[in-house]
């Protein structure tokens, strides 16, 4: 909402995780207003942030004052930072490294692979899902469709397209409980979304089921893949938790483009930014962990819910 020559922002506690970057953005700019309803959002915005505030029963305003452009913070991975005058922090040589490293990082799920036999299965499931969310789809070949799902670039079946739908990755479920123990394992991620998951939520809480299914999908969507990844899922009774084990670390962005493509077209959602909300919702005292010298994210979620094994089976 734009008044006088500043902007001005409301904000209710159901969107308050975006007050951090607005009041950034102001003090990037020409200043603003930021009003909150029953809540104080000074613990929200940065101490580097020069504001006056202004509170009037259970409702707060605070402006934002425009900084020199030497004093204007940096927002990298939800934390803010200041500008230093002054120094030089990178060099433009090392930022074109790292943007050229990152792109090759990047397009690595999109690049060409050959000699894997795809499930035929998961792949008549995957068409039949995208036709019923994307009627226009169903006008397409084969061929096409599957180019246009980003499983073929050209005549090449992408790397992307053989971890949804090839046996390239090993993804192990192991639980382990006083009456019994359980192995489920998959080789593709089609499987491992529709048949897996489904059987390790099913006797869980709602909130907590709903917890297990975000750093499930976190842990599909943002490994950091080879042709011999595995992912491994261990649950444990005393006290009863699940560990979630996969390759690579956490990074800022998303590191595979072209699988998250795949998983948006067939419904999966998948909330990047805010997704992790519905972990600390259930737990929190969540944390991701890295473990930088095996190259390897760990997620430790506790459990209620479950009290009896799934059957152990292949997938």
């Amino acid at each position: 909402m734009k008044f006088a020559d500043y902007d001005i922002e409301s904000f209710s506690r159901d969107n308050a995780h975006k007050i951090p970057e607005t009041a950034n953005a102001f003090a990037n700019s020409s200043g603003g207003k930021i009003i909150c309803s029953g809540f104080n959002p000074e613990n929200l915005i940065s101490p580097e942030i020069p504001r006056t505030s202004k509170i009037t029963g259970s409702t707060t305003e605070i402006y934002i004052s425009p900084l020199e452009w030497n004093k204007r913070p940096l927002t990298l991975d939800g934390k803010v930072y200041r500008r230093i005058e002054g120094v030089n922090v990178i060099s433009g040589l090392t930022a074109k490294s790292i943007m050229a490293l990152d792109a090759l990082e990047f397009s690595r799920d999109d690049f060409p692979v050959s000699n894997i036999n795809l499930d035929e299965d998961c792949l008549n499931e995957f068409h039949d899902k995208i036709i019923e969310r994307h009627k226009n789809f169903s006008f397409y070949d084969r061929d096409e469709f599957l180019r246009r799902c980003g499983i073929y670039s050209g005549k090449y079946l992408t790397f992307a397209g053989a971890l949804m739908f090839g046996g390239i990755l090993k993804i192990r479920a192991v639980l382990d409980y006083s009456g019994g123990h359980a192995e489920i394992v998959s080789s593709n991620i089609w499987r491992a979304y529709n048949d897996m998951l489904p059987r390790l939520t099913a006797k869980l809480s709602g909130d907590c089921a709903l917890a297990f299914t975000e750093i499930f999908i976190n842990a599909l969507i943002h490994s950091d893949y080879n042709f011999n990844s595995q992912i491994n899922i261990v649950i444990t009774p005393y006290p009863l938790k699940v560990l979630i084990d996969n390759p690579g670390t956490v990074r800022g962005t998303v590191r595979n483009h072209r699988l998250k493509r795949i998983f948006s077209l067939s419904g999966i959602k998948h909330n990047k930014l805010h997704g992790l909300d519905t972990v600390y919702k259930y737990m929190p005292s969540f944390r991701l962990e890295q473990d930088m010298l095996n190259l390897r994210t760990l997620a430790v979620l506790e459990l209620e819910g479950r009290k009896e094994l799934p059957e152990p089976v292949i997938l």
